[in-house]
């Protein structure tokens, strides 16, 4: 975001869980206000479903996209210029379960998808209006099953990312200890499969960062809390695992890696841990992209389960368990920034008024 935006202030969409299945406290997708002050105000709420979770933005930030987790679809919103309230413009189903992320296709054609309890990706149209079209394809992605029985019973993808090339969509599949390498059709919306790249055994790939040249990328690893580097090769589209290090000094039960942020100068990975409730800084060598540990920074509340850069410098963080959207930089205390009902994603748009 420029810092023309930062100076006329900024809009941020909170996407929340809503259902009593997830013992969740959320009514809808939460907006709020930021100064240009850095300063926190909610305007207002749009119930929008079932659990309108992890969200992505339009570019010019006119029309936003939701998954409803747990459930078969996802939904468009009109933002509205002047008050950045949403208006619905239609919920689609995917042809898989439970969406657990989204994103454009760099043409802006397509909306990929996907599905964590069906192990698919499914591709839907997007008009020019960016209304969504029906779905284009939907496919199934390989590999067996990894160690940890009660979290890996077949493929579950947890991201949908294109490489800096807009050539290669990367699918982290927390299931089966795999990066998956995709193509996508730009004509038909068909998806195909290229390749993986298998991770540690039980470490359960979430999400994932790349470097801007698209040479490395860093994966949280959720299951094994722990972050992995891959070399990449965008003439193949084939991610290499080359060493992970964990996201904690010494075990917690329980804990889970979950969101991962690379700082705007490369020089800082951050990977949430929900148990620890912190967020584990590393240092990037710049020539090797290798990692040391460098510390850990208290979330500001309960369970981290999203984190991102913030237009104001530093991380912010959606503690969904605590309802609490913080900032922490540096090795400070945690800035509170707002309350909302079980946040688990945050985007940024300008104020378009």
């Amino acid at each position: 975001m420029t810092a023309a935006c930062l100076s006329a202030g900024y809009r941020a969409y909170v996407g929340c869980r809503t259902t009593a299945e997830r013992n969740a406290r959320g009514q809808g997708i939460a907006m709020f206000q930021v100064s240009p002050q850095g300063v926190w105000s909610e305007r207002h709420t749009t119930a929008a479903g079932a659990n309108p979770s992890f969200l992505c933005l339009h570019p010019g930030g006119r029309m936003l996209y939701a998954v409803h987790g747990d459930g078969d679809a996802v939904s468009a919103f009109a933002v509205e210029a002047a008050s950045g309230r949403l208006r619905p413009q239609g919920t689609h189903p995917v042809d898989g379960r439970n969406p657990v992320h989204l994103c454009l296709s760099p043409d802006i054609r397509w909306l990929l998808v996907a599905c964590y309890a069906t192990g698919s990706v499914s591709s839907l149209a997007v008009r020019e209006d960016g209304r969504l079209g029906p779905i284009a394809s939907r496919l199934a992605l390989p590999g067996e099953p990894g160690p940890v029985a009660a979290q890996q019973q077949g493929s579950h993808p947890h991201q949908v990312v294109f490489d800096p090339t807009g050539r290669w969509l990367l699918v982290p599949d927390k299931g089966t200890d795999r990066l998956h390498t995709l193509t996508l059709d730009g004509a038909t919306g068909a998806l195909a499969w290229v390749s993986c790249a298998a991770l540690p055994p039980g470490s359960g790939p979430r999400h994932l960062a790349f470097t801007r040249d698209g040479r490395r990328l860093y994966l949280a690893c959720e299951l094994g809390s722990a972050v992995a580097a891959c070399d990449f090769d965008a003439r193949t589209g084939a991610p290499t695992s080359v060493a992970s290090w964990s996201t904690l000094a010494e075990a917690v039960p329980g804990n889970t890696a979950a969101g991962i942020v690379l700082s705007d100068d490369e020089r800082t990975l951050y990977v949430s841990n929900r148990g620890h409730d912190s967020i584990a800084t590393f240092r990037v060598d710049p020539v090797s992209g290798r990692l040391a540990p460098s510390g850990w920074l208290a979330s500001g509340g309960s369970t981290p389960r999203f984190i991102a850069g913030d237009p104001m410098g530093g991380v912010l963080v959606a503690n969904e368990d605590s309802d609490a959207l913080c900032r922490v930089a540096g090795t400070a205390t945690p800035s509170p920034l707002a309350r909302t009902g079980s946040p688990v994603c945050v985007v940024f748009t300008k104020d378009l008024s």
